[in-house]
Formats: C-alpha cells, sequence, structure tokens
C-alpha cells in the first residue's frame, strides 16, 4: 500500500475570512511564495476586496521577497487582516487548518499538551507546513525523546493507551495514520536509540501489538521503504 506520507495540501483558496486567516498564518510562517501572494491579491480583488496595496501587489510580476517589503502586510490589511506574530499564526493553523479535521490529531492534542507544544514548534520551523503524518512522526519523538529515555513511564503509558483507545472502532484512515504514522515512525527512529524499539512494547495493547507484528512482517528482509513498495507490488 502506498500513502500520501506527508498528506500536505496547499490552502490556496479564498473563501471567507477563515480562509484568509489561514492563508495570512501561512504568509507570516514564511509558508507562502511571491508570486502565491499575488495570485491571492488578484483573487482578492476579484472578490471585492480592494485597497491601494491589494493593487499594488496583483500588479507585480514575479517579484522577490526582498522586492515585496512591507507591501503584503499592508496587502493583507487591505483584506481586514490583522497583524499577528509567529506563534499566533502556529496556533491559527493547528486550531483551524488541516491537522484540526484530524480527530485523531485533536484527541491526542487535548490529552498530551506536550504533543500540542512540539507541534507549534514544528509548524514555525517548517514554515507553517505540517499534516498528519509528520504530526505523528512528532508524537514519535515526543515519547521516545522527552517521556521513555527521560524515565516518564506512566506518561509514556499513557500515550500507548490513548493510541489503543482510538484504534478501537477506528475507521481505515484512522488506522493507517496511526499504524504507519505512529508505529512505523516508532520502529524506525526507535530501533536506533538506546535499547532498540523492542523496549515499547511493553506498553501495547492487543491491537497495537497486531499492528506492530504486521509492521514487522511487511519490513522483515527490507531495508527501505522502496524495498517494501517493490515487494507489495510483486504480490499485487
Amino acid at each position: 500500500m502506498i500513502h500520501n506520507w506527508f498528506n500536505i495540501r496547499p490552502m490556496s483558496s479564498l473563501e471567507g475570512k477563515d480562509s484568509l486567516e489561514l492563508l495570512h498564518a501561512r504568509w507570516v510562517l514564511g509558508g507562502m511564495g511571491p508570486d502565491e501572494l499575488v495570485q491571492l491579491a488578484v483573487s482578492a480583488l476579484q472578490r471585492e476586496y480592494d485597497g491601494t496595496a491589494l493593487r499594488q501587489l496583483a500588479g507585480l510580476s514575479a517579484p522577490t521577497s526582498r522586492e515585496l517589503g512591507t507591501l503584503p502586510a499592508r496587502a493583507f490589511a487591505d483584506m481586514g487582516i490583522k497583524p499577528i506574530g509567529k506563534d499566533a499564526a502556529a496556533s491559527i493553523l493547528l486550531d483551524r487548518g488541516e491537522l484540526a479535521t484530524s480527530s485523531v490529531i485533536s484527541a491526542l492534542r487535548h490529552a498530551f499538551p506536550a504533543f500540542s507544544d512540539r507541534l507549534r514548534e514544528h509548524v514555525v520551523k517548517w514554515h507553517g507546513v505540517s499534516g498528519p503524518y509528520t504530526a505523528m512522526s512528532q508524537l514519535v519523538h515526543l515519547v521516545v525523546e522527552d517521556l521513555y529515555e527521560k524515565g516518564a513511564l506512566d506518561e509514556t503509558r499513557r500515550v500507548f493507551a490513548v493510541l489503543e483507545q482510538l484504534l478501537l472502532g477506528a475507521d481505515q484512515e484512522a488506522r493507517n495514520l496511526i499504524g504507519l504514522g505512529f508505529f512505523e515512525t516508532l520502529q524506525n527512529v526507535a530501533s536506533w536509540r538506546p535499547g532498540g524499539n523492542k523496549v515499547y512494547e511493553q506498553f501495547f495493547g492487543p491491537i497495537s501489538r497486531r499492528i506492530w507484528s504486521e509492521l514487522q512482517t511487511m519490513w522483515a528482509g527490507k531495508s527501505s521503504l522502496m524495498d517494501v513498495i517493490r515487494a507489495e507490488q510483486r504480490n499485487k
């Protein structure tokens, strides 16, 4: 099974204030290029927004970021969007962007504030780009680096208990996200850490253990993702 590992969809549509605020958050974090900003300005004018800065931005051809200066901020102001900092931009993307549509990610953020903090740092660092699978990789690093290896075994156990609960009755999309996004990443990341990845098996519930075993079977004798994909194609 080949899946979209990062599941990133660019937000380029302009539909109401919520969409504008999401686009503004991306721009604040550096996740929009100059050409995309120009197209946004053109679209805004077509939707009856107006202003001097907006018109100036829409009239540019292949500008550089340096040439834009403060023009994007003034153009967003023409559209009624107030200035925000990077932390606020990250919060908007997390609370109203693609990750907010995932019930799994939302449940995990609610259960583990430290996961939300790590996601916010990740979104800022990677210029507003994230998706459910990259979010789950951040949960893996939280479990490995911030919990288990620092002796927080009760909290480590709680993460696996929540994941087990989420797997009960989960649809295929959620099962893939937890199985491939978390457990497969854990196998790979933890295999290079002290004790290897087997140290986490003590925390598994029945469904987690079955997923873990299936992943081990899938990766047996393989050294890369492409090896797995080739084997799956041969078995079709």
